[in-house]
């Protein structure tokens, strides 16, 4: 006989088993069924009398206390808690890449000044014991403003009496605080826009003006692509990494397949190990980032000479706790820091992708 799924508190029907024996089956006024057990040795039919006392039987089964008991509670059954799991799902987490690679310097100040070096007086060949004049090379100075991020948090003093035993909300409230500052810095070094939002440093997209190529609606070709690595060299740069969004990378990765002939493989180079789906192609190592534009004919890849870009940081994250009268306990994450891009003609960006 078959197990089958059965309300609380009902017989099921294989019970019955134990009081019919040798039986046939017809149609009668117990629901259509009726099981008939003739008993030869008194010649009296008992199958009725035997079923009668199961039916009242399983009626009269009523748990004292069941699932039911008590009616329904604020959640759930009056006395059936309700047990949610400890652990919250991130629905927002981001996979950060940038972040990680990009290299930090400490700075002082409240601007990050260099200098650099555009042009060379150069050398010339003379005549013996000919009059040879200086050679003068040209400096310029360049600053970067130096911005502030920052998280606040307040933790009241009932939530945490209140959540003891569950949750930890203090530990809670500082992984997600901490977690937006992180997310907050790659979308700045990607999109960071400081004539739309001046208290932002200025990112890639903005900074890379002197080698962009408008794809105007296409994908980019591994002819491009090579065409991108020598632009930038004959400026002087050498590409390293190249940044583009999850579609696009998908699309080169299906050319480089096409043009292999084989799957690529998970690059093994110190800059992509642990990055997912990044791949190494003509010695750069390609990867995705979720703060990319993602738009049609917004999307982008941005080339770069990494020797070049590194975040200038005042001050590092910090955790401060605040003041209070109130039952809370307040407090910030801050930061101080810019993103610099101290040669950006050693990179180049390609946009317009669709």
């Amino acid at each position: 006989m078959n197990a089958t799924w059965s309300q609380e508190n009902v017989v099921p029907s294989q019970c019955f088993e134990k009081y019919f024996h040798d039986t046939v089956v017809s149609a009668d006024d117990f629901g259509g069924m009726s099981k008939e057990y003739y008993n030869p040795f008194i010649k009296k039919d008992l199958s009725k009398t035997l079923f009668d006392k199961a039916v009242a039987k399983s009626q009269l089964q009523k748990a004292s206390i069941d699932t039911q008991t008590g009616g329904a509670g604020t959640a759930g059954n009056a006395l059936i808690p309700v047990y949610p799991d400890r652990q919250i799902v991130d629905r927002t987490d981001k996979e950060i890449v940038l972040r990680y690679l990009m290299p930090r310097r400490a700075v002082m100040g409240q601007t990050y000044d260099y200098n650099a070096l555009t042009a060379k007086g150069g050398a010339d060949w003379h005549q013996e014991n000919a009059s040879i004049p200086e050679s003068v090379d040209t400096y310029v100075r360049s600053s970067v403003y130096i911005k502030y991020l920052y998280a606040k948090g307040n933790i009241s003093g009932p939530s945490i009496a209140a959540m003891k035993g569950y949750i930890d909300p203090q530990q809670l409230d500082l992984t997600v605080k901490t977690k937006a500052m992180i997310e907050a810095e790659e979308d700045m070094i990607i999109n960071g826009d400081s004539a739309t939002y001046p208290n932002q440093p200025n990112g890639l997209i903005k900074t890379i003006t002197t080698n962009t190529t408008n794809l105007s609606s296409t994908y980019p070709t591994l002819a491009q692509l090579r065409a991108e690595f020598a632009t930038s060299y004959n400026n002087n740069g050498s590409i390293s990494l190249a940044v583009t969004d999850a579609t696009t990378l998908n699309y080169v990765k299906g050319l480089l397949g096409s043009f292999q002939n084989q799957p690529l493989q998970p690059t093994e180079g110190v800059m992509g190990f642990g990055i997912p789906g990044s791949f190494e192609w003509d010695g750069v190592l390609f990867v995705r980032s979720r703060f990319m534009p993602t738009t049609t004919n917004g999307k982008r890849i941005l080339n770069l000479d990494m020797r070049y870009l590194f975040m200038a940081e005042l001050q590092g994250m910090t955790f401060e706790m605040k003041y209070s009268e109130n039952d809370n306990y307040p407090y910030l994450l801050k930061e101080y820091v810019a993103f610099v891009n101290t040669f950006e003609a050693s990179c180049t960006m390609m946009y317009g992708i669709i």
